[in-house]
């Protein structure tokens, strides 16, 4: 039994308990935004973090977990557990200060790129303030919730069309593109094309193995100068569960590592805690914020 092979049984083996949100296994698997980053980032926790995978074992996964994680936004949208999801008003709008803060452009000329998205409530608020939002996510399931996010829209609003392996929907407005696809795949039409990147939890989901990928896309799609406003966990033992994840904890100077953001972007600023998690999501850890600048 491969490795993929391994996770899958542990997936199957675990379903009832990863929907319980009383699991100890629950948060590791669930609490990001999105389905293939946090799936994949166990994967390369349980069977080697700093496993490299070939194209092949990137592919198998892919199409493995989206049916696994299709299951999961089924439960979901079935009443079970809600998981990952940080709705409540107060703290989008404390987000959306920061970014605000930083990301200094007129609106109307800022395009704002949101990886592994899910259906992150924040990506209709950047639309309603007259930002241009495109969001990528894995699972179809994940990219409809968040077209039902778009409060003023109908289902006639969107179009949709097939590019590159990928499913894109875009809105009648020229300002919302979601793509439901492989975030780390290359995708020569977005070089260079975004102003902004909100990411939250995204990278810190990932192992060491898929960090240096998506980076590398990142920066891709980033236009020169352009600022990345990103969301991750510090828990209060960073130095002892370093490599332990999903969710893993990260300080500056994880985030700055050459072969992560530290190649192609300046950082900019630490903004510690931003608001408060959910009590029963987690006991030991903040939600912290850092600016950074394509270079």
């Amino acid at each position: 039994m491969d490795a993929v092979d391994t996770f899958v049984r542990f997936l199957e083996e675990h379903n009832s308990t990863i929907r319980s949100p009383a699991s100890k296994v629950f948060f590791p698997l669930v609490a990001s935004s999105v389905s293939f980053r946090t799936a994949t980032a166990f994967l390369g926790r349980s069977i080697n973090p700093h496993h490299t995978l070939n194209k092949y074992t990137h592919l198998k996964i892919q199409s493995r977990l989206k049916m696994g994680w299709s299951d999961t936004w089924s439960d979901i949208l079935d009443g079970g557990s809600q998981r990952w999801k940080v709705t409540d008003e107060e703290s989008h709008m404390k987000v959306f200060s920061h970014f605000q803060t930083f990301v200094q452009k007129d609106p109307s000329d800022t395009h704002v790129l949101c990886p592994l998205a899910g259906d992150d409530p924040f990506v209709y608020l950047l639309f309603s303030q007259g930002y241009s939002v495109s969001a990528i996510d894995l699972v179809p399931e994940a990219i409809e919730e968040l077209k039902i996010t778009f409060k003023c829209s109908s289902e006639e609003d969107w179009k949709k069309e097939e590019s590159d392996n990928s499913l894109v929907w875009k809105h009648a407005s020229g300002r919302a593109t979601f793509i439901v696809g492989d975030a780390l795949q290359k995708r020569p039409e977005l070089v260079g094309k975004f102003d902004a990147v909100y990411d939250k939890d995204s990278f810190g989901a990932l192992p060491k193995s898929l960090r240096k990928g998506f980076c590398a896309r990142i920066s891709e799609f980033t236009k020169k100068g352009g600022l990345i406003y990103l969301e991750c966990k510090l828990k209060n033992n960073h130095e002892e569960v370093v490599n332990v994840g999903p969710p893993f904890s990260l300080k500056a100077e994880n985030l700055m590592e050459e072969d992560n953001f530290g190649a192609n972007f300046d950082y900019v600023k630490g903004l510690g805690s931003v608001y408060d998690l959910s009590v029963g999501m987690v006991a030991n850890m903040q939600q912290t914020g850092h600016v950074m600048k394509r270079n």
